[in-house]
């Protein structure tokens, strides 16, 4: 299935600073953390949210026509229509808005209910690249805790999750192995992209069989990480059995039911 190219940023000056830009080029992809447009300091401080096409967005959308084919703006507090606000994730294609993600699990701790609507849709995006044909998905931070979220994604035909995060230090135990799971249950490479900083921590990305291919401990304070996926591990993991053909799904009702997801060959 080829490789697959991704430049990890910790921040949007990587993309607004033409010295930085240039360290990107050669990616398929550029990923930013959650609230790249300042974080939750910047909510706090009074922040005015982020309407469609304005200069930060555009600059997003003009790095995937000069520095990658793909880009993916992390999150940003975004308005769109009013009155609604939103932690939004955009994904661009060259030049293009090919994809939003609005979150759906609202992280109340940090004050997320007081500054956003939740999402109530989840869907992938096609990534089309030279010997590259992937479907992708973004979901945001807190969201990583349900999986379920992520397994309706791959039932859908996932193959790499994105998770843009502001995922402190303090938790990173949690936030590793979140990523982990995600990434072997559902047989996909998972990349979780968090922000530097009092707000942050580290950033990772597994295998489908749950090896870890990045850890940014490696090379703290640099502004951009390359990973690099064998996208052959896909077939690797799927080789082996099924995950998604064994799945039963629950649904509530009165009574708790199960019901029986497709069936493959065996485990």
């Amino acid at each position: 299935m080829g490789l697959l190219r991704i430049r990890l940023c910790t921040g949007p000056g990587t993309v607004t600073t033409t010295l930085v830009a240039k360290r990107l080029e050669g990616a398929d992809m550029l990923v930013f953390p959650e609230l790249v447009d300042g974080g939750y300091a910047a909510l706090r401080a009074g922040a005015s949210p982020h309407r469609p096409g304005d200069q930060f967005l555009s600059s997003f959308a003009s790095a995937s026509q000069t520095l990658a084919p793909y880009c993916i703006a992390g999150s940003v507090f975004l308005r769109q229509p009013p009155p609604r606000t939103s932690n939004t994730s955009l994904v661009y294609c060259r030049g293009q808005l090919v994809h939003r993600y609005d979150k759906i699990h609202l992280f109340r701790p940090s004050g997320d209910h007081r500054y956003f609507r939740p999402g109530t849709h989840i869907r992938t995006f096609r990534v089309t690249l030279p010997g590259v044909r992937i479907s992708c998905g973004v979901i945001i931070c807190y969201d990583l805790r349900f999986p379920e979220l992520v397994r309706a994604m791959a039932r859908g035909g996932l193959d790499v999750l994105f998770v843009p995060a502001r995922w402190p230090a303090v938790r990173d135990d949690a936030w590793r192995t979140l990523l982990k799971a995600r990434a072997i249950e559902n047989q996909v490479f998972v990349v979780g992209c968090n922000a530097s900083g009092e707000e942050g921590g580290w950033s990772y990305a597994f295998d489908p069989l749950g090896g870890m291919v990045f850890d940014s401990r490696s090379g703290p304070g640099e502004e951009s990480h390359l990973v690099v996926f064998d996208l052959g591990r896909i077939a690797d993991a799927r080789g082996l059995h099924r995950n998604l053909n064994e799945a039963v799904v629950l649904r509530s009702g009165p009574r708790l039911r199960t019901v029986t997801a497709r069936r493959g060959r065996g485990a």
